[in-house]
């Protein structure tokens, strides 16, 4: 089952952010650690300039991101990660990749990548850093992106990078935008967004947006309520904003997780709370997310798994 579920009552307009408390990682290590993080460093090893970005001039959030989250590892997984400091020298021990590295901080000539591709090769969440007033994109790493690619965002403003903005989520645009402006340096928050694919494919970055609509295409008539629980996957994003102390930067973390639709609905409550969301979303975030061709079949399907059984 998933580890989030952002499937309630009804359909949320809202941003829905919370707070990450003390005792809560920032990033997060599960069982999809190895394969995914070998996933990553496969696609930047064929594509590095496409997976990752980087602006001149922003050293120092860079170096203010692999700080925060090689802490962050060694505090909630000490036994699968160390670190050791003596002055500015580092010593980073992934014991899951079966790795050490040796570096010393604020230089990057002693990494063997750039510090935020360096790091973000250690965890299974996207990195991507915004910096100044207006919230602009100036690195990232984004490996799984779900319909964009850093290619087509790199230097846009906060506004700019979602454009065209649909009325359906311009408010939330700008209360994501408000929240950004005044996110205080150790006072992270994470929200959740959600979708629905008809494959599990983590990396659906725009090189891929054509085949993918040929799958959806293709899928479409073999849907049946019958056939769709074991043909469509929930796509969920854990997704963090933190301020970073010494640039005043803000670091957007992704972490994807998915299951297949059937594993999911085998619980009827959740079966209920996808149909109850995915009944009241309006019929434009519908289309934006490419539901509409098979939300009526879903919805028969979801409502036929939340009945209990006799």
């Amino acid at each position: 089952m998933l580890p989030y579920f952002p499937f309630g009552d009804r359909f949320n307009d809202k941003m829905g952010t919370r707070p990450i408390s003390e005792s809560e990682p920032l990033v997060e290590v599960d069982g999809h650690y190895q394969t995914e993080t070998d996933l990553k460093r496969r696609l930047l090893g064929e594509y590095i300039n496409y997976y990752y970005q980087a602006q001149p001039g922003h050293e120092t959030a860079q170096w203010d991101v692999l700080a925060l989250i090689l802490q962050n590892l060694v505090r909630f997984s000490p036994g699968q990660f160390s670190l050791t400091t003596n002055g500015n020298r580092w010593q980073w021990h992934n014991a899951l990749l079966n790795e050490t590295t040796d570096f010393i901080f604020d230089d990057a000539s002693t990494l063997p990548h750039d510090p935020l591709d360096w790091v973000g090769r250690q965890v299974q969440e996207d990195l991507v850093l915004l910096a100044g007033n207006d919230a602009r994109l100036v690195a990232g790493q984004l490996c799984f992106g779900n319909g964009w690619c850093l290619d087509e965002k790199i230097g846009l403003p906060f506004w700019d990078i979602h454009a065209p903005i649909t009325p359906i989520v311009e408010p939330m645009m700008q209360a994501a935008q408000t929240l950004m402006t005044r996110l205080p340096v150790g006072r992270p928050v994470w929200r959740l967004n959600w979708s629905v694919k008809v494959t599990d494919q983590l990396d659906m970055t725009n090189r891929h947006t054509p085949a993918l609509d040929r799958l959806l295409a293709d899928t479409l008539p073999t849907l049946t309520p019958a056939t769709i629980g074991e043909k469509l996957f929930i796509r969920i994003e854990r997704q963090t904003l933190t301020r970073l102390p010494r640039s005043g930067a803000v670091l957007f973390g992704i972490h994807t997780y998915q299951n297949l639709l059937a594993h999911e609905a085998a619980n009827p409550e959740r079966a209920a709370g996808m149909k109850r969301v995915f009944e009241t979303t309006p019929a434009a975030m519908i289309a934006y997310k490419s539901m509409a061709g098979f939300l009526p079949t879903l919805l028969t399907y979801l409502e036929m798994q939340a009945k209990p059984a006799p």
